[in-house]
């Protein structure tokens, strides 16, 4: 598969930023978070009632509305600098690439290597100055059957999955309203909400003692190289609704008659990354951490267009070992029952005790949390997030929904063991699972017959029921 990039432009908000606007000092969470990209692939087919648009009317469109959804999240649309996020207007990158075949060829065999070229840009941010990333990067790839993927890279320094996704949706819908015959839509007052004042919830710290390697004003900051220096796999697992149930079954106890999909998938995953690791042969602690968005715990809550790293990390352990009696007895529900016991903890009175506690307490808050990463030398250590019901299927820039929605990059940019849980675009309550092991990690587990027996290994994407055939949806050249 060629991909030939035919232009690269940087779209400015539609209306300039309010003086006052800038700088603005970055919160504790993002300045926490890692100078790194979130993928994200959207694939649309472009239906027949569009085929009065050329390719080029659709690129343009897609232009015009990324830059009006910039005027709204101006943050998005400046440059961290240092310690702060300055609101410069200097825009999102936009490209447009042509891909010399077939949508439904990437569909039928889903590829993270394939899917890797379809990126703007690397995950990395480590070649250049930290205030020369820009914090959104597009780029519009049309097929040769005229279907189109959006990908995206998101920078993670202020961008969390709620954030990427009220985004997306802003963008969208203004998209829609720009493509609208009748002007029916309606407006699009999804505005992003004050940041100085969640800021101020959580002011930076330079007591921290990695603070300097992530505030660092000369050079673009990645986590250690020890997270990095492993060769890495990242493969797609899909659990069908069925067997979901079937798992929560497993994973129900007097004490928790009711886990929840994300509970079960994730103990589920997280009983067989400790059978695997270290090559089968570990008799290490095993740690899990889960990430809750806390927009909700803070008083008053945030509202969902909130802009940052709103989030915080859930840590549960396990003594981990590979002896076959042992850990065909490990029962699911007891996995079940320490990950609820660590969400309990993240409640609102923990987060009010973090925020009003002052800088003291409040470094002690993370030292807790961010210490377990710095026993990655006698730990395994899995980091966990969930996608689920961000309703990325629904992003529907006026071409319709899309097929999928996917996640792809080079596994060695990427820090490792990294499971994302997303919904399945069938929406029938199935859920598709992107992990990211050692290789040879990987190897193993894609061997165990009880694993496979719930998680169907990198399975074709399935085509909407609506849709006659994959034959019909990319045999026309709609765009």
């Amino acid at each position: 598969m060629e991909v030939k990039v035919l232009s690269k432009e940087t779209i400015i908000p539609s209306s300039p930023t309010p003086p006052h606007l800038q700088p603005l000092n970055l919160s504790l969470l993002d300045q926490l978070s890692p100078m790194l990209y979130i993928p994200l692939l959207l694939f649309y087919p472009m239906k027949k009632s569009y085929q009065h648009q050329d390719h080029n009317k659709a690129i343009a469109t897609l232009k015009t509305s990324l830059s009006k959804t910039l005027s709204r999240f101006y943050l998005l649309a400046g440059r961290i600098i240092g310690k702060s996020i300055h609101c410069n207007d200097k825009g999102a990158v936009f490209m447009e690439a042509t891909i010399n075949s077939n949508m439904f060829d990437i569909l039928k065999e889903p590829n993270n290597e394939v899917l890797t070229k379809l990126l703007p840009c690397s995950l990395l941010c480590n070649t250049k100055p930290i205030e020369e990333y820009p914090q959104i990067v597009v780029q519009a790839n049309i097929f040769e059957c005229g279907g189109i993927a959006i990908s995206l890279c998101l920078l993670h320094k202020l961008i969390d999955a709620a954030t990427f996704c009220c985004f997306l949706r802003s963008w969208a819908t203004t998209n829609r309203e720009l493509l609208s015959l009748d002007h029916s839509s309606p407006n699009n007052n999804m505005v992003c909400v004050d940041y100085k004042s969640f800021s101020s919830l959580f002011p930076q710290t330079n007591l921290l003692p990695f603070h300097q390697s992530l505030i660092n004003n000369d050079k673009a900051v990645v986590p250690p190289s020890s997270i990095f220096n492993r060769k890495r796999r990242f493969q797609r697992f899909v659990f069908r609704s069925e067997a979901i149930l079937d798992l929560k079954a497993k994973a129900k106890s007097c004490d928790i008659p009711n886990p929840t999909c994300v509970e079960t998938l994730t103990c589920f995953i997280w009983k067989y990354l400790m059978k695997v690791a270290d090559d089968g042969d570990s008799q290490r602690p095993s740690t899990l951490s889960h990430v809750v968005n806390i927009r909700k715990m803070l008083e008053p809550s945030l509202g969902e267009v909130s802009l940052g790293n709103i989030m915080w990390g859930t840590v549960a352990h396990h003594f981990s070992t590979t002896r076959n009696e042992e850990f065909e007895g490990l029962e699911l529900s007891k996995l079940v029952s320490l990950l609820r016991q660590s969400f309990k903890k993240i409640n609102k009175d923990y987060i009010k005790e973090l925020i009003m506690g002052g800088d003291k307490e409040r470094r002690n808050g993370v030292m807790k949390l961010v210490g377990e990463i710095n026993k990655w030398p006698i730990s395994n250590y899995y980091f966990f997030t969930s996608w689920k019901n961000l309703k990325l299927n629904e992003v529907d820039f006026g071409w319709g929904k899309p097929l999928w929605s996917a996640i792809a990059g080079d596994p060695n940019e990427m820090m490792g063991n990294i499971i994302v849980l997303v919904d399945n675009v069938l929406d029938d309550g199935s859920t598709e699972a992107w992990i990211l092991l050692d290789e040879k990690e990987m190897q193993l587990l894609e061997q165990i017959p009880q694993f496979l027996e719930f998680a169907l290994l990198n399975p074709s994407i399935n085509l909407p029921h609506n849709q006659k055939t994959a034959d019909e949806i990319f045999s026309n050249k709609l765009i």
